[in-house]
């Protein structure tokens, strides 16, 4: 009798199958019972030992034994008319069959039941979903007081330090930096502070002590980056920001095509060192990547950061860039992505109609959708064209709701929502939303600042200087908190605050300020406004827009051409046509 036929006679087969089912299933068990006892990650890997240690012993004992009605027997102490192996095998198969059964339902449980999060209270269903009592609560609460309430472990990824002899490579480590933040960020039960924070600190010499009290992180991970030819040379270490120790660090050697493996091997022994236990899924989106071409990653990595300096010579670059990615790997939704949110940019800083890059754009984010429906970054895109292009509100909070319950712990989508609903006049949740970004982006000028635009134009100007005084709190300038504040000073009357923001702004933008210190003084005299009127015809710094010409004209009182700027702007496709639903400024037309 062959080896095969007696492995099968004696059920070893079976044993080894159901043995292998039944660890699967413990496994999974364990999965789900070990964070909810806190129990280290350690027990895990015991228990997994022991289950291979127990297959070794299965094994050996299916084969050396048989069950009979009158119990274990060696295999050579049965007679074979005596043996019962054929009833055992029917019986393996039935227990088999129910953990198969079993294990089917896990799987299915585990793919389509969503994880709920310890941290920030999100809801999967967005904000429409929530009550008007949590709102409220949410309202009351600062962002610091949300990230005191936050009990998840923290950690901050500050960018690595570029260690080539090429200073060009730096486009590099500041790429692998991001992709290992957008690693972490996945993990539900983990804070990890947005890029624009995180990046705050490139280049500095604080102490990580420092940066940790800033970014409100428990843990630190840094390191450095050196890529010459097809070699890569990463170093990266997990620091305790209370005890200044390193819990863990790494150096690996590589060859360029290895940068996925790399990347993969520091996000799990990150995982590792902060003991967190993660579900299959959890393991699937840790190491999840939108291609496996190095090449076509490289130039995506060149053409995000060439994007990021949002200059016109750069974006053209970066777009030509991204299609090269593309050319390499047409699947490669991460990188339609980066090249829809280029051609969106490129008419701020460059000649050209809107609709011809915004066209593009649009284009460019529909190919990313139907290569990965579940692209968050697509979804965001497309939710904002909804509203904005289409104002079709419904179908834009639907693209957002469902880019956050894939991405909850994203800040720039907590951001953007927030001002999709703000222009729908939905201000508590819109508030909310910017409360959750301000905590999981703290050092985010842009976000600091919107709330209180938000407030601004419904004339609560107490509460958006507050935000305002925010946002000057991080040191740095922002052209449109100069613009808000002087009109947030002109409607509050005092008009000394009002010039004073107005020169500022004219400072820093370059031009003559004489048009809006002309408008300054009608809003105080309105005698004085036909001198206004004519200095602000002239104005070439501002466009036919409503935050251009249109609130101008509507500040100082001059209804009928404030009207006639805000038609032409719906006929040129002004997506900020808008807000003029909660600008009270507007309220008169």
């Amino acid at each position: 009798m062959s080896l095969f036929s007696e492995l099968k006679r004696r059920n070893v087969i079976r044993v080894a199958i159901a043995y292998a089912v039944a660890s699967w299933l413990v496994l999974q068990i364990i999965d789900v019972i070990l964070p909810i006892l806190e129990i280290p990650n350690w027990v895990a890997q015991l228990i997994l030992l022991l289950l291979i240690l127990g297959f070794i012993f299965a094994m050996v004992i299916s084969w050396a034994y048989e069950i009979t009605p009158e119990g274990l027997k060696r295999d050579s102490e049965v007679r074979r008319k005596e043996s019962v192996t054929h009833k055992t095998a029917k019986k393996l198969d039935w227990i088999t069959i129910v953990l198969l059964l079993v294990v089917g339902a896990v799987v299915i449980i585990d793919r389509f039941i969503p994880e709920s999060s310890e941290g920030i209270p999100v809801q999967a269903n967005g904000p429409t979903a929530s009550t008007g009592e949590e709102i409220q609560s949410a309202k009351a609460l600062s962002p610091g007081e949300l990230i005191k309430q936050d009990k998840r472990q923290s950690v901050a990824v500050i960018p690595f330090v570029n260690m080539s002899d090429d200073e060009s490579n730096e486009y590099f480590s500041d790429g692998i930096s991001e992709e290992l933040l957008n690693a972490l960020v996945r993990i539900e039960n983990l804070r990890v502070p947005s890029r624009t924070s995180s990046f705050t600190f490139k280049g500095s010499d604080k102490k990580l002590a420092e940066i940790g009290h800033e970014l409100a992180v428990e843990h630190i991970l840094e390191g450095s980056v050196r890529k010459a030819g097809n070699r890569i040379r990463v170093t990266a270490q997990l620091v305790e920001v209370r005890t200044d120790t390193h819990l863990w660090s790494q150096t690996y050697t590589r060859d360029l095509d290895d940068i996925f493996v790399v990347q993969d091997e520091i996000a799990h022994s990150i995982v590792g060192a902060l003991q967190k236990h993660l579900s299959s899924k959890g393991q699937q989106d840790l190491t999840k990547h939108s291609t496996r071409n190095v090449e076509a990653y490289n130039k995506f990595l060149l053409g995000r950061h060439l994007w990021r300096e949002r200059k016109t010579p750069a974006l053209l670059a970066a777009i030509e860039t991204l299609k090269e990615a593309i050319a390499l790997d047409p699947k490669f939704d991460e990188a339609w992505n980066a090249l829809a949110n280029a051609y969106f940019a490129l008419p701020d800083y460059t000649e050209g109609t809107d609709e011809k890059y915004y066209r593009l754009g649009l284009d460019a984010t529909k190919t990313a959708l139907k290569i990965n429906p579940d692209s968050a970054m697509a979804l965001i895109n497309m939710g904002w064209h909804k509203a904005n292009s289409e104002h079709d509100w419904e179908g834009a909070n639907a693209d957002f709701e469902r880019a956050l319950s894939l991405e909850p712990n994203n800040a720039l989508f907590h951001q953007w929502y927030g001002s999709v609903l703000n222009i729908q006049d939905r201000l508590e949740e819109a508030l909310h939303h910017l409360q959750i970004a301000r905590s999981l982006d703290p050092l985010s000028l842009v976000i600091r600042h919107t709330p209180g635009y938000f407030l601004l134009w419904r004339l609560r100007l107490d509460e958006a200087e507050v935000h305002y005084r925010d946002a000057a709190e991080l040191g740095q300038t922002f052209r449109w908190s100069f613009h808000n504040l002087d009109f947030l000073n002109c409607f509050r009357g005092d008009w000394e605050e009002a010039r004073g923001y107005a020169l500022q702004l004219a400072k820093m933008e370059g031009y003559d300020p004489a048009a809006d210190l002309a408008r300054i003084d009608a809003m105080e005299n309105p005698a004085l406004t036909e001198r206004a009127l004519v200095l602000l015809a002239q104005r070439q710094d501002i466009g036919d827009t409503v935050f251009g010409k249109a609130l101008q004209y509507a500040a100082l009182q001059e209804h009928e051409r404030a009207l006639e700027i805000l038609e032409k702007a719906y006929e040129a496709g002004d997506s900020y046509i808008a807000h003029i639903n909660y600008m009270k400024v507007f309220d008169p037309l």
